[in-house]
């Protein structure tokens, strides 16, 4: 590692850079033909020093969202930036395939089936790989072409498993996104057996929805066998598995993710990860709570995050003591039903947790199909009362008070409160607040270290309660004075909301900032509130709220907070994802 100077900063390359040229008895890799250092042309932008030119190239590989081209792309403007580019080993380490790569197989030329990641393996010398692999069903006009195009995308799916197999020892990372059952079976067999020694991350989504592939609550394929073998098993002789397990073959695999993917769940033997996500298993093929511990205590002293989404064992009640996860901070859980996170969450005890994220996937599947259906500009005041989080809330609330303490961001994807426990008892706050709104306040109430909150699709009772002002006693100086729920609150974002219910806390929040007294001065200011709207509400809201209109005052949303901003969401806008996708603020 040498430190490179140019101008008023510094950047360190990596090893295996040579910005030397070729000498002449330099063997030239495949297909790439021998180039001496071209003579420096004239334009400015081609006179650039070839250590900055590449820490260029470099930004665009690491923020490339595209199909991998980007390096083909730089290496055909001229001789130099192909000399440059091809003396960078590291630009040629992302590989992605795709099965679009069937239609240009169809077509008179024909040619290898994946040229051009055979060219990147060798491009990129000795360097890890980050591969990244499309494999889905395309579509086709007739019958009879469907047919041919389906036998083309069959031959990518062996030839791309082969390459994986022919590369195992430099895959640093693997993503996979397919709708062939195949694929992780192909794996199964032909790549882990030969061991993945640089393999960091693993993750696999499989169905062809571009959100999730939920359809109902037995919402994922049915896999009459396992497409995922968590033992490494499989294509080894008997003698080789009692030798080595799986954690020998995958020595430094930290983060796996699996969607809609069925494993063999009794026999897994993967562990020290400090990343596990499952999401989406057919409701008939979903781990047992036995099966599920045995999965956590194999990565108990490991794992700092874990997400469980659609896959959580249905009501089974099972006494035995909670699995210690000391360095676990971030847990999202998603149900369908709020009795799996009940009687999930006493079986873990997390004494490090600072991130919850709780989504109840009925509620959001709903919303979708009523998206998908009605459009995303009409209003909907549509009651669930059967997808109701109240007692789950309740039960955190009761039992488990340390751990909400303890929480510095909170999420909550359509987690809603139609009903009120039978054992809740009538407290202080019950005197104060409208009965919508008691359940939402004690929660926030309980989390006195929260300093980050995104409700996404939220509850009105959540929005009402966060500006519900509240008569307390203060303990230091014995006085009366007003609170509100969510003072501690340092980030709010509120997604995907329904119109109305965003205006109305807005309107509030405004009436309170403006209104004399105590409740008013103490309305507390946010660091940063972000809100999102559609598209086509955008001249409404201005109209409604940035402009005066009837008896209401102008709405300055900036005094809400420190910073603010609205943008405007994704069409392809996916509630059961971690990161967000923003087009910006828009007022």
């Amino acid at each position: 590692m040498a430190p490179i100077f140019h101008g008023d900063y510094m950047v360190t390359f990596p090893a295996p850079v040579a910005l030397c040229p070729p000498s002449e008895d330099a063997v030239p890799p495949a297909k790439v033909t021998s180039l001496s250092k071209p003579i420096r042309p004239l334009r400015a932008i081609q006179r650039l020093p070839s250590d900055i030119l590449y820490y260029i190239f470099r930004l665009g590989v690491d923020n490339e969202n595209a199909d991998g081209n980007f390096p083909v792309v730089i290496s055909q403007v001229c001789a130099y930036w192909r000399w440059v580019a091809l003396q960078c080993p590291l630009l040629w380490t992302k590989i992605h395939i795709c099965s679009t790569r069937a239609i240009a197989l169809m077509g008179p030329v024909g040619g290898e089936v994946l040229p051009w990641a055979s060219v990147f393996a060798t491009r990129s010398a000795s360097c890890p790989l980050d591969i990244k692999l499309n494999l889905r069903r395309l579509d086709a006009a007739s019958i009879e072409t469907r047919e041919i195009l389906l036998m083309h995308v069959h031959l990518v799916i062996s030839t791309a498993v082969d390459f994986l197999a022919g590369v195992h020892d430099r895959i640093r990372s693997l993503d996979v996104v397919t709708d062939f059952k195949e694929v992780t079976f192909l794996m199964s067999y032909k790549l882990v057996p030969r061991g993945m020694p640089l393999l960091e991350s693993w993750r696999i989504r499989f169905g062809s929805n571009s959100m999730t592939g939920l359809n109902s609550r037995s919402h994922s394929f049915f896999h009459l066998h396992p497409d995922f073998d968590a033992a490494g098993q499989r294509g080894r002789p008997k003698h080789d598995i009692e030798q080595q397990t799986i954690g020998d073959l995958l020595p430094r695999l930290r983060n796996l993710q699996m969607s809609q993917v069925v494993a063999n769940w009794a026999a897994w033997r993967i562990g020290g990860l400090t990343s596990l996500t499952i999401g989406h298993v057919h409701q008939s093929q979903r781990p047992t709570i036995r099966q599920l511990r045995a999965i956590l205590t194999a990565n108990s002293c490991s794992l700092e995050s874990l997400e469980l989404q659609g896959c959580l064992p249905e009501l089974q009640v099972l006494r035995v003591p909670p699995i210690r996860l000391p360095k676990l901070s971030a847990l999202r859980i998603g149900y369908f039903v709020q009795d799996e996170a009940l009687c999930f969450l006493p079986h873990i005890d997390v004494p490090a947790l600072k991130s919850l994220g709780l989504c109840d996937i009925s509620l959001a599947l709903h919303r979708d199909h009523r998206r998908a259906i009605l459009g995303t500009s009409i209003p909907s005041r549509t009651i669930y009362p059967e997808l109701d989080s109240s007692k789950l809330l309740h039960a955190l609330y009761a039992t488990r008070l340390p751990l909400l303490a303890q929480l510095e961001s909170l999420e909550l994807i359509q987690v809603h409160i139609y009903q009120t426990p039978d054992d809740v008892s009538q407290d202080w706050l019950c005197n104060q607040l409208r009965s919508h709104r008691v359940c939402a306040a004690r929660f926030l109430l309980s989390m006195s270290s929260l300093k980050s909150l995104t409700l996404i699709g939220p509850d009105i009772g959540f929005l009402d309660a966060l500006n519900a002002p509240l008569l307390t006693s203060d303990p230091e100086t014995g006085k009366w004075v007003y609170s509100f729920p969510g003072c501690q609150l340092a980030t709010l974002r509120i997604i995907d909301a329904e119109y109305d219910d965003l205006v109305d806390f807005l309107l509030n929040r405004a009436d309170h900032t403006h209104s004399p007294g105590a409740a008013g001065m103490e309305l507390p200011a946010f660091d940063t509130l972000e809100f999102t709207l559609e598209a086509g509400m955008i001249p409404l809201f201005r109209a409604e709220c940035c402009e005066s209109n009837h008896a209401r005052r102008k709405i300055d949303i900036y005094q809400f907070a420190k910073q603010t901003a609205c943008s405007i969401y994704r069409e392809d806008f996916n509630p059961f994802t971690s990161s967000l996708q923003r087009l910006g603020n828009v007022l």
